[in-house]
């Protein structure tokens, strides 16, 4: 989980500053105690989540998980608990383990721990994927149709956690017998009529043997020539099919308006599964090797005198944001400072700042300015500066959505604006000159000192409405692949000094491309976060005094 507060740092600074929300001594403010840091010796990953106070931990197989020693920990200042574990402890996270936080208030967390077991078995002529059951410990593995169960070929199995050896237990007149040596892949010749069974060996944390009895049963099966997915972008799309490996496959594509088929023959086979992306060579210049954008398409599956169903998709359309290149902006004036708002107008509303609230104490961290990447009439970029404002340091930034208004010690914000393109990538200019971190403090201390970061952020989600940020209750967008809302991520953070690079033009702008990774491609989206920001912890209110960014040019890259 990664907290959205750079958005609206300096609003809590702000409002800190009214007495007034106090009435009186013993109103207390309200202050999270947040688990920020904990991983194991070991792990995958370590996912905490503060909307739901869970920590959840991914192992990798060879550890075990009744003896994990701790690397990292971290809780939020002020908070207190003398049960959380210190690094080089050695917890058992067979069963989720509950912490209790306190502040004025406590909190209650979780933290669990699970650990998968890739399993597989293959073999020849192998048909859908098989069937394995870990509970208990039974598996069922299809093969194509004029495969005999009386001649199978096991090329390669793995039932149990990494470095266990496999023994094929043997049945006779009832008797079962277990194999003095473990089994040698590939497996040739094996009569699987009625089933196989195999003992699986490992030891466990104490150094004791454990042993695994396994059930595998095989069965024939009808493989249909279909296609089971199609996934259309903007110039290509991307179909995955199966067939039962009678013939040599191939895939014939068409406009839904055309009496005419294309022959594609590029296919990736792999046993009775078939993948492609038509047209092919997805990032060629000639658009003649490219599928048209915003166009239905037809496809099939064809094999000997077999073809499948026709599939019809429609190809997405290069689509971008409003004020992408941050020509058009206007103010608003407020006490003795000018707001900046990075629109042409305030009826839109596609991108906003901080500057809304903190622009009446410091002025607009995030103004225009004419010193561009992409020179010509009318055009300007957007200039973000970190500063400490009184109490509190602000990172300067610009995101797609609308700062909302002051709640609390915090605020209200909105994150997204309505938008349904699949790109591949973000593109465009940046200027970034760091500043040294002299603020780190918590479990950020060891970044003081250091060199300070800019970021640039996209994510595509499928909301309904634009997410509502409110930092005062402690609702942020969730940043992992565990949000099922985020369809597509991308992110750079980058200490680099462009206008010391010697690749810079003349304003210290460098090119960047921003990729995105697709985590549910076929999804379409429904908003767009799009976000620069001159200070990459300016969440935690820490970051480099005068951190100074520019960013022009944007444009959303498709393939």
């Amino acid at each position: 989980m990664r907290k959205t507060g750079y958005i609206i740092a300096l609003t809590a600074m702000a409002v800190s500053m009214q007495s007034c929300l106090f009435e009186n001594d013993m109103s207390y403010p309200r202050v999270l105690a947040d688990i920020t840091a904990f991983s194991v010796d070991g792990q995958e990953s370590s996912t905490i989540n503060t909307g739901s106070r869970t920590v959840d931990i991914v192992l990798g197989e060879t550890v075990y998980i009744d003896r994990l020693e701790v690397t990292a920990r971290g809780i939020s200042d002020g908070a207190r608990c003398p049960e959380f574990p210190e690094v080089g402890d050695i917890i058992d996270l067979t069963a989720p383990v509950k912490y209790v936080l306190s502040t004025y208030q406590d909190y209650e967390w979780t933290v669990s721990a699970t650990q998968p077991i890739e399993r597989y078995i293959r073999c020849g002529n192998q048909g859908s994927g098989p069937i394995i059951n870990a509970d208990n410990r039974t598996a069922l593995v299809y093969v194509i149709e004029t495969q005999s169960l009386q001649d199978i070929t096991i090329t390669d199995m793995k039932l149990e956690r990494e470095g266990s050896e496999i023994y094929l237990v043997e049945t006779d007149g009832g008797t079962e017998t277990v194999a003095e040596e473990p089994c040698v892949f590939p497996m040739e010749h094996v009569d699987a009529l009625t089933g196989l069974k195999f003992e699986v060996r490992y030891n466990d944390s104490e150094g004791q043997e454990v042993k695994a009895r396994w059930t595998v049963a095989f069965e024939r099966e009808v493989v249909p020539i279909v296609i089971t997915k199609a996934i259309p972008w903007c110039y290509h799309i991307d179909v995955e099919a199966t067939y039962g490996r009678n013939g040599t496959p191939y895939i014939e594509y068409r406009k839904a308006d055309s009496d005419e088929w294309t022959r594609f023959e590029d296919l990736v086979v792999d046993g009775i599964n078939i993948s492609a992306s038509i047209p092919g060579d997805n990032t060629a210049d000639s658009p003649a090797e490219r599928l048209e954008p915003g166009i239905s398409y037809e496809l099939k599956i064809c094999s000997g005198t077999t073809e499948s169903d026709v599939v019809t998709v429609r190809t997405g359309t290069p689509d971008q944001l409003y004020n992408m290149g941050f020509d058009d902006w206007y103010s608003v004036m407020s006490g003795s400072y000018d707001i900046w708002y990075p629109n042409i107008n305030d009826s839109y509303n596609v991108w906003d700042t901080a500057n809304p609230g903190s622009g009446k104490f410091v002025g607009s961290l995030t103004t225009p300015t004419d010193i561009v990447a992409v020179p010509g009439e009318g055009k300007r970029a957007a200039r973000l500066e970190s500063k400490t404002a009184v109490i509190a340091f602000a990172a300067g930034n610009i995101f797609t959505g609308q700062f909302g208004r002051i709640n609390g010690l915090g605020a209200i914000l909105d994150w997204g604006t309505p938008f349904s393109g699949k790109p591949c990538a973000l593109k465009g200019y940046y200027a970034y000159q760091p500043q040294v971190i002299k603020n780190a403090k918590g479990e950020y201390a060891g970044l003081q000192n250091t060199v300070d970061k800019c970021q640039l952020l996209v994510i595509l989600t499928d909301w309904d409405t634009p997410f509502t940020v409110n930092t005062t209750d402690g609702i942020f967008v969730d940043q992992t692949p565990a949000n099922p809302n985020i369809i597509a991520y991308g992110k750079i953070e980058d200490d680099k000094d462009t206008f010391s690079d010697p690749e810079a033009d003349d304003n210290g702008y460098i090119p960047f491309t921003l990729e995105l990774e697709w985590w549910r491609p076929e999804a379409v989206p429904t908003y767009a976060v799009v976000i620069a920001c001159a200070s990459y912890k300016g969440d935690y209110f820490i970051g480099g005094e005068g951190s100074l960014m520019f960013v022009d040019e944007f444009e959303f890259v498709y393939d």
